[in-house]
């Protein structure tokens, strides 16, 4: 069995409007990316996250009440080892959309039409990627290759959004490290996202998209290392994209404001932690959560995960 923290999925809230997240579930981030399986396994999951908030924070001092979003997110993903040390993974989301703040406080003239109160149920954006393990002592250490894109037209302005809608390309490494026999692990993953621009306008294209991703995770396992408990850390960073401060300032052109939400310049961090079983050589469960601590630009959104991985070919 290759160590790995719990099966769960990393979880990384991604806001792209004035009170709204979309919250986002790599199903292929979720088990330890430093560490591939067998030649020829087989690894199907489902994940859900629950994400709630309540307001929007900005930069400074500003901050948006009453402007919060229920988020539902379903995620079915794939995982397959062709071989040796290559994994091939696909996600699919989908995400069910709710306002939950003040439907005439914050409106928004460049779309909106899922700011009504009402569930809306979306697709998202489909991932696919490989990764390499190239190391496995000292350390475990595994680059990946993943592409994202829009699978339909949803709403990415306004109070309540499913995404920025704009296509990626991600590049990252999983370093791992192992410590005594149950065992006791530590997994560090950075990804960098070559995100495409906004077209809009060339006011909406001259800001970059591009993010960085951290996920670090401290774990250790019982029962004959069928359990295993962790606690981890996000963090994303926004390199470019227009801030709360210059809306509000009014030095943003009319396209730069109009589009605002699909150009944010988002930064998070979320602390929490989990637990991950075991059930028998084909089934796994996990259960986790992450608390928003700080962030710019963003839903102060906290997540609530459940995931279910089946093995068949164990």
């Amino acid at each position: 069995m290759r160590p790995c923290p719990a099966r769960f999925s990393v979880i990384i809230a991604c806001v792209v409007a004035c009170g709204i997240v979309a919250v986002g579930s790599s199903w292929n981030e979720a088990r330890a990316q430093a560490w591939v399986g067998g030649k020829g396994e087989l690894e199907v999951g489902l994940d859900y996250n629950l994400g709630i908030s309540k307001k929007v924070i900005g930069d400074g001092d500003i901050e948006y009440e009453n402007a919060g979003t229920t988020t539902h997110q379903f995620t079915l993903g794939a995982e397959y080892v062709p071989i040796a040390k290559l994994a091939a993974s696909v996600g699919v989301p989908l995400a069910l959309l709710k306002y939950t703040g003040d439907l005439t406080m914050y409106p928004h003239n460049g779309g909106g039409t899922y700011d009504d109160g009402a569930t809306h149920t979306v697709l998202t954006d489909l991932r696919a990627g490989v990764r390499y393990q190239v190391l496995e002592e000292p350390i475990a250490l595994s680059p990946h290759l993943a592409g994202s894109i829009p699978l339909t037209n949803y709403e990415n302005v306004g109070n309540t959004v499913a995404g920025r809608h704009l296509k990626a390309l991600h590049a990252g490494l999983g370093i791992g490290k192992t410590f005594g026999a149950a065992p006791t692990y530590v997994h560090l993953l950075y990804e960098f996202s070559l995100v495409e621009k906004l077209d809009i306008s060339a006011d909406t294209a001259k800001h970059s998209q591009n993010r960085s991703d951290v996920a670090f995770t401290i774990g250790h396992k019982l029962l004959d290392q069928r359990l295993d408990l962790h606690v981890d850390l996000n963090l994303r960073e926004t390199h470019g994209g227009v801030s709360f401060s210059e809306l509000e300032g009014g030095t943003l052109t009319l396209d730069e404001a109009t589009y605002h939400d699909a150009i944010l310049d988002e930064d998070i961090i979320l602390v929490g932690g989990g637990l991950g079983f075991q059930v028998s050589n084909t089934l796994a469960l996990s259960l986790g959560a992450r608390f928003f601590v700080a962030g710019e630009n963003t839903q102060n959104a906290s997540v609530i995960a459940f995931g279910v991985a089946w093995s068949p070919l164990n």
